[in-house]
């Protein structure tokens, strides 16, 4: 029953690249974790909703983990976060819901979910596999409200996503998906500055824009934040991915120091990832060519793309994320993916000590200044229109399930997953007017 209601709500993963919820459940599992950790720097969305919907959240954890079989049902959450501790607790308490609370450190990035399936249970995912492999399933904590509405009958339609950075108001809004970045920024007292740059998402994991790309920007159901910033040098450097350049200077200025290596949270917990070696083996090759089933070039397919190697470590700016995602792509054309083995993992001895705190983050981003910036208000708002995308998430694309001049309204279907295809139903955000099926859906609220 309850996977059927995750099924028809369209519920992908809101705290990260948006798998399909119900494939994930489709599962037992010993542990049932849930990220409540909000990792990025100063996004705020889900501290809003363990603060506000607390109850709502806590009823859900507890359906899955019986849907899961799960002994055990764990929030994990920073330590420091004792507002939100002490909303969980109350809603733990007053359901009587066989739920505990995992208080994790100050570090960044704590919500990686091997991270996070290590800090809880001490066990270490294979290199290049995912949490059920050791008994772990894990969700956000967003995605456990939109299940709670999943029970009640409610399709997801509306995101909650934190505007914060240069704009006049920060906030966290609830608006249609489909809602275009404009009108965010609006809903936030338009930005501060004339030429900005945008993050959609954290500082850290987010995709970078410019400007003039903003307007094209919508709402999707993985949008998790969007940052209004100065032009920086060094963001706008991972924007422009000038990869020929990018390869030259590793090529002529990495002094392997190891550091990029030492501070990856993946090497920490046991995975053969060493970002140093892949930086040398620049030096010895012809790009992108001898691109091939080379054990050393195959680590790269272990990044998990955090950028800490590139925001914090290297001493000479250089960007070996941005050069392990250069050879993920390579070899995914060639067909070549990490072969799974079964040589013990042994977590550094350093690990504890070697964690990198959020603000250091916000140092390199240039981004401090915005820290405390207080983001607690909510605005509701529903768009005069939407642009929908039919894929918006991990999977195949879905399939429209309306036409032109069709009337709909909140929750109709109108993009099909395909049958037997990884994805998510897409529903209706307002009540309205179909007026273009393409790539996205565009909807007009009627009486407009």
């Amino acid at each position: 029953m309850l996977l059927e209601q995750i099924t028809s709500a369209g519920i992908v993963g809101c705290g990260g690249a948006g798998f399909p919820t119900a494939v994930k459940y489709n599962t037992e599992a010993e542990y049932f974790i849930i990220n409540a950790a909000e990792c990025e720097p100063l996004l705020k969305t889900d501290h809003y909703v363990m603060n506000h919907y607390a109850q709502e959240c806590v009823q859900a954890i507890a359906a899955v983990g019986q849907l899961l079989k799960a002994k055990h049902l764990v929030i994990a959450t920073k330590g420091h976060y004792t507002k939100e501790i002490a909303a969980l607790e109350k809603a733990i308490q007053e359901q009587g819901a066989p739920i505990s609370i995992f208080k994790m450190k100050n570090f960044y990035p704590a919500g990686d979910e091997q991270v996070m399936v290590f800090e809880v249970t001490g066990r270490t995912v294979p290199p290049g596999g995912i949490p059920i492999e050791v008994g772990c399933v894990i969700s956000n904590i967003s995605t456990m409200l939109n299940i709670y509405q999943a029970q009640q009958g409610i399709s997801v339609t509306h995101k909650l996503l934190t505007i914060t950075g240069a704009v006049k108001e920060p906030k966290i809004l609830e608006v249609p998906i489909g809602t275009s970045f404009d009108d965010c920024l609006a809903l936030a007292g338009g930005a501060t500055i004339d030429d900005f740059m945008f993050i959609n998402g954290g500082p850290m994991m987010g995709k970078t824009g410019t400007k003039e790309d903003f307007s094209q920007q919508v709402v999707t159901k993985t949008t998790s934040g969007i940052i209004i910033m100065e032009k920086r040098d060094f963001i706008y450097e991972l924007l422009e991915k000038e990869i020929p350049q990018m390869i030259n200077k590793a090529r002529t200025s990495c002094i392997q120091c190891r550091l990029c290596t030492e501070l990856c949270p993946r090497y920490q917990i046991g995975h053969p990832i060493h970002p140093h070696r892949v930086m040398r083996h620049l030096t010895i090759t012809d790009i992108p060519d001898d691109i091939d089933d080379d054990p050393i070039w195959k680590e790269a397919l272990l990044c998990c793309e955090c950028g800490i190697c590139e925001a914090i470590a290297c001493p000479m700016d250089l960007l070996p994320r941005q050069v392990n995602i250069y050879v993920k792509q390579r070899l995914a054309e060639k067909g070549i993916r990490y072969q799974k083995d079964d040589k013990p993992l042994t977590p550094t001895l350093m690990r504890e000590y070697q964690q990198v705190p959020p603000v250091k983050i916000l140092l390199k981003d240039g981004l401090k200044q915005y820290a405390d910036l207080k983001v607690e208000e909510l605005h509701k708002h529903e768009a005069s229109s939407v642009n929908i995308p039919l894929k918006m998430h991990i999977g195949a694309p879905c399939e429209p399930a309306i036409q032109v001049g069709d009337q709909v309204k909140v929750g109709d279907l109108i993009g099909r997953k395909p049958e037997k295809a990884l994805g998510a139903d897409i529903h209706a955000s307002i009540a309205g007017t179909v007026t273009a099926v393409a790539e996205s859906i565009t909807i007009e609220r009627r009486g407009n």
